[in-house]
Formats: structure tokens, sequence, C-alpha cells
């Protein structure tokens, strides 16, 4: 398992006793250096009509973004609201440790950087599980900068290792992947399955996604629940060198591919991939891109030989913390 430093920054808000029973939801917000975009978002969950609720911002930001969401979660008097502070800056890690805490028998994860269209966004997510075959859920997005790449609702990898998603649509139906800006899950399939890969830096809301339907959970696209999803390029997980941030790309696609389709599935994604290596090195006008590119595929695929790293922190391994 990934090191980690989880102790909070700040004490956690004392619990009335109405607060202490186990709430229906509990949300998670993964930040990373983006204090006003974190603490808006949460603000907007606050005034949702559905209260039923925990939240956890799970900070992994640097100390002086820390200190700023540590005193807004202190100053917001919300018994609800929780502060943790992570040394690690690994996105599946910090949604792990949300994972550790969470009491609820639904568990929402959004990203901090998102407005919530939806007038009743966490009662949309809710009641999509009324169906008892559905373990995840994943609601509808509105993108201010990702193009989407499908004509229907969709959201997958390609045999060549392409995502391929279009979250826009109107109407609730089965999907293959959930996406991690918007998206929920019935906390006995992540029992059943466990947490995030740690292992990658993209697609662990994929690879995630891919093990629940291999247990035979169904997943939900949901209209309702819906939001605009700022892709902000400051903090996050985006790297702003874009050569690095398409090795990191081309990084995570070949630990997917190699863990879930073996090796059967290589030849595909390398030939899709290779085609896309040559692509970027014209558009970035740097000849040596293609070895780098090369290189992240095969620590990839490296990285998926030895195993994942999955598993959610025990309540024991918490208080030691």
């Amino acid at each position: 398992m990934a090191s980690r430093d989880a102790r909070p920054l700040t004490a956690r808000p004392a619990a009335s006793p109405a607060a202490a029973c186990a709430p229906a939801v509990t949300i998670v917000v993964p930040t990373y250096n983006r204090a006003d975009h974190a603490q808006a978002t949460v603000d907007q969950l606050r005034r949702q009509p559905f209260r039923d609720f925990e939240l956890w911002l799970v900070d992994q930001s640097d100390p002086d973004v820390a200190v700023s969401n540590a005193r807004y979660v202190a100053q917001s008097n919300d018994p609800r609201l929780h502060y943790l502070h992570l040394a690690v800056k690994n996105l599946p890690n910090a949604r792990n440790e949300g994972l550790a805490r969470a009491r609820g028998s639904i568990v929402v994860f959004i990203d901090d950087d998102v407005i919530v269209l939806a007038a009743d966004f966490i009662g949309a997510h809710v009641r999509a599980f009324e169906d008892a075959t559905v373990g995840g859920v994943t609601g509808r997005h509105v993108e201010r900068t990702l193009r989407m790449n499908a004509r229907r609702t969709a959201c997958y990898v390609s045999a060549g290792g392409r995502t391929i998603f279009n979250l826009f649509g109107a109407e609730r139906q089965e999907i293959d992947s959930c996406k991690g800006s918007n998206m929920s899950f019935r906390m006995a399939a992540v029992r059943q399955i466990g947490g995030f890969d740690r292992r990658t830096r993209l697609l662990e809301e994929t690879d995630f996604s891919t093990r629940l339907r291999a247990a035979g959970w169904r997943l939900m696209f949901e209209p309702e629940a819906e939001l605009l999803h700022l892709s902000t390029p400051a903090g996050g997980v985006r790297d702003p060198n874009p050569l690095d941030a398409e090795c990191g790309r081309f990084r995570s696609t070949a630990y997917y591919i190699l863990k879930h389709r073996g090796w059967w599935g290589v030849p595909s994604f390398v030939a899709t991939f290779s085609l896309i290596a040559l692509a970027r090195t014209a558009r970035f006008g740097a000849p040596a891109a293609v070895p780098r590119l090369y290189r992240a595929m095969f620590e990839g695929f490296a990285e998926a030989r030895r195993g994942p790293d999955q598993s959610v922190p025990a309540l024991s391994e918490l208080r030691e913390s």
C-alpha cells in the first residue's frame, strides 16, 4: 500500500446525537490546490435539498492552500463536513481514504471544480440505486473544455485504448464506465471489490468500473444528476506540460489494457497508440516525443505486472494515523 499521512490539520467537529447516526450518503470531494473552487463546490452541496449526508473534503494541497481549506471547514459550523489532509498526492489514494471513512450506504464522488446544475443532484444519485442490481452511477456532464467523441451516450475504453465518451444524454441507461468527476457507488459493492488502484494516475474510475461489472453489478447513466465540469487547468491531476500529460495517458492506458485484457489486448493498443505517438510528435514539433511516449507505454506494462494496489485502509490503520 502506498504510504500516506492522513492526520487531519483540524479537529473533527463535535457530532450531535442526531449526527452520530450513520447518514444515507457519504460525499467525497478530493482537491488539490484549488481552494476557491473546492470551497464553492462544497457550498453548493450544502444547499442541496437532500441533507442526509456527510461530506469529506480530502485535501492533497500544498501547505498554504491546505490551511485555507481546513479553516473553511472549521468555520462552517456544519457537523456534516469533515476535513482530511494527505501528504501523498495521488487521486486514487485520496478516494480510498474517503471510502475508508464513509458511513453512508452510497458514496458520491465529484471533482473540486464543478458547478452543480441539478436542483436535487444528490437525490438523483440516490434514486438511481433503487434498483438493487445497480452498483454504480455516473451523472450527466456538461463539459466546458473536454470534447466528447461519441454520438450516443457512452463511456468506455476502445479496443485500441482510446477513451470514448459522451455523457450529455437525456435518458437513463446502462453504461460501461463511470466518470470520476460525477459518480457514485453502492458501498456493498465497494466492500466486495476493494478500492481504486493507486498504481494508475488516470483511468482509475474506468478500472474500478470494469472490476465492478466483472463482479456482476450494473452501472447506470443518470441524466438528472447533472453538473458543469469546468476542467480548471490549475491544480487537479492535469499536467501543465502537454508532452508530460501525454506520457501519463500512455502509461495509464497501457496499465489498464494489460491489467484487464492481458497480452491479447496489447497488439491493438500498441498499433493505435503508435499512430497517436506520431501525431503528437508532429503537433509538439519534438522528435524526442516518440521514444518518451514508448517508454511511458512500457512503464505502464511493467507497473501492471507488479500487481494492483487497490485496498481500502482498515479502521485499525485509521486509528493509528
